[in-house]
């Protein structure tokens, strides 16, 4: 069995060909080419939530299936709040082929998935990039979204001034781009052309009403029916893509809990991604249209990277 490192998925995963990689996972899954289940969650009682996604795409010669687990307490331990590895499985015979530690993977799908996003629905002429949170996926998508768009400056908060502080000075450093630490979370939600959400946060970051008319933004950290990052306002306001309905519906709570208020209606979800790169909903934005891509992760991305680096370390690129 292959076990792979995150320094191998660095080395294999790059942000170029992972942008790539996730716009081909989308269209495969709207051309009914991937087989993605929708995926269980099982919540521990004062303990860990459990996200279990299996996926395969036609074609290919693996099955995926990601363990991730999610805990807000972790912190406090000293420990990892989201964990995660992928398992890979001949798909003819069912033999274990490799073991892939889903930190650095979940980081670079996730942030290509944002990029496909971002250059399907935000304004062509964006320049600043806003984050709330530093973790991996903040880090990660930097790079990624820099695939799409010219970004000029970004915008960074984070509840931990000293980390917020480190994280624009590691980014100013690694891709030259001028990287500012901001007070508060309203100061990222009001100067962003692009706005990306990735904490662990159960309640909303910002008031809706403060991001501006033009804004594009990629909510990818909330992923369970309970807990949301965006508000009802802003829901409201936007013009709703997701990666999954099925899944948007049934798990995250930045769209369950505005139907449950009626705020808005199932039907207020515009389209798939998928279905936006395939035709089979067209798009299209006034410079005044305020975008929302909300997306918890979908198997067929991991599957998609899995074998990719799977394939790559069985030719010897390791």
């Amino acid at each position: 069995m292959l076990r792979v490192t995150e320094a191998d998925v660095r080395n294999l995963l790059r942000f170029s060909g992972a942008v790539e990689l996730a716009r081909e996972a989308y269209v495969k899954l709207a051309n009914r080419e991937a087989v993605n289940p929708e995926r269980i969650l099982l919540t521990v009682p004062g303990g860990a939530s459990m996200f279990f996604m299996p996926a395969h795409v036609s074609g290919q010669g693996t099955v995926s299936i990601k363990i991730a687990r999610v805990n807000s307490d972790n912190s406090a331990r000293f420990l990892p709040t989201v964990m995660s590895d992928v398992l890979v499985y001949d798909s003819r015979s069912g033999v274990l082929l490799a073991e892939i530690p889903g930190e650095t993977l979940t980081a670079i799908r996730t942030a290509a998935s944002s990029a496909v996003a971002t250059d399907v629905l935000a304004r062509r002429d964006a320049k600043s990039l806003g984050l709330l949170g530093t973790g991996r996926q903040a880090v990660a998508h930097v790079p990624a979204i820099q695939q799409v768009r010219d970004i000029s400056r970004v915008i960074v908060y984070s509840r931990d001034k000293g980390r917020r502080e480190a994280f624009a000075r590691r980014i100013s450093r690694d891709y030259k781009i001028e990287t500012l630490p901001a007070d508060s979370p309203e100061e990222v939600a009001k100067e962003s052309d692009v706005l990306v959400t990735a904490t662990t946060s159960h309640t909303p970051l910002f008031k809706g009403e403060l991001v501006k008319n033009g804004t594009h933004v990629n909510a990818i950290g909330a992923s369970e029916p309970d807990s949301r990052e965006v508000d009802t306002s802003l829901v409201k306001r936007s013009i709703l893509v997701v990666d999954s309905r099925a899944q948007a519906i049934s798990t995250y709570g930045d769209i369950i809990i505005p139907i449950r208020e009626r705020a808005i209606e199932e039907t207020h979800i515009r389209a798939e991604l998928g279905e936006l790169l395939t035709k089979k909903h067209s798009f299209s934005r006034d410079p005044n249209d305020i975008t929302l891509f909300k997306a918890g992760g979908l198997a067929v991305l991991d599957a998609v990277a899995a074998d990719f680096i799977v394939s790559q370390a069985q030719s010897g690129s390791l």
